[in-house]
């Protein structure tokens, strides 16, 4: 079975999408884990409803309480949760298509893989929508793989632990630092979709607003694992440069700038 685990807050406008790509499956040995922060909009009746007019609300489970960040917030989804399989997919993403179970699933067929990853699109209209796939590069230049588009066996977790609740928009990098740590080469241990995107990621979440932030906690991240080297000075020093020259471009009305770079960088 898998596990997806989804955390909200005030995601009434986005979280029919989110849930309906994850019914549509073909696949249907499924739970869906929403992890709510006391939402004060129509969050909840909004999910619960569309489950139920699908039939399937013994497929829905709900936490809602106050968290300590989206760390926390992933770590109670995934202690909740009964799959074997478990992946995180944010209130305002979604699944590509109908058929991304089927093809994890089958990817995990074979017992030696422990993740099964993929693209994602990146939609952002402001700044240029594009498909991302693994970023080939070393780990002091970046986590690998689209968190939006991973699915991760049981066996990591109960190996590596969950997520850090000291990184708030990172987490998710520092928690691969961990995989690779442990497990070696990463690539080894995993599978990757490339007929289909898998996800689907929609530019305003959490890491999109604190940009700045996220790549201060990913320096951090690169300390605290052993990855801080000349390399990812580098990087470093260039993403704060490229974000904080985004704003000055798009308020001046040159996002064909920000729009021809994406399209360089993920060509």
């Amino acid at each position: 079975m898998i596990s997806i685990v989804t955390p909200t807050y005030n995601s009434g406008k986005t979280i029919i999408r989110n849930a309906r790509s994850i019914i549509g499956q073909r696949y249907q040995e499924f739970e869906h884990i929403i992890v709510d922060n006391i939402s004060t909009d129509d969050t909840i009746e909004k999910v619960k409803t569309v489950y139920k007019e699908n039939g399937l609300i013994d497929k829905l489970k709900i936490i809602c309480e106050k968290d300590e960040g989206i760390s926390d917030a992933f770590d109670k989804g995934i202690l909740a949760s009964k799959g074997k399989i478990i992946a995180v997919l944010n209130s305002d993403d979604e699944y590509f298509d109908n058929t991304v179970f089927e093809k994890v699933m089958s990817s995990f067929e074979d017992e030696e893989v422990l993740i099964v990853h993929g693209d994602i699109i990146f939609v952002d209209e402001t700044h240029g929508t594009n498909r991302r796939g693994p970023k080939l590069c070393p780990a002091s230049g970046a986590i690998l793989f689209n968190h939006a588009a991973m699915f991760i066996r049981r066996k990591i977790y109960d190996d590596i632990g969950l997520y850090n609740k000291k990184f708030h928009v990172a987490m998710d990098t520092e928690f691969f630092y961990r995989v690779k740590k442990n497990y070696g080469d990463v690539e080894k241990i995993s599978r990757y979709i490339s007929d289909i995107p898998v996800s689907v990621m929609n530019a305003g979440g959490t890491s999109w607003y604190q940009e700045l932030k996220g790549i201060e906690e990913m320096k951090n991240a690169l300390k605290l694992h052993g990855y801080w080297n000349f390399n990812a000075k580098w990087i470093y020093l260039v993403r704060i440069i490229r974000t904080k020259i985004k704003k000055p471009l798009t308020s001046l009305n040159l996002n064909f700038v920000i729009k021809a770079w994406r399209r360089l960088k993920w060509r």
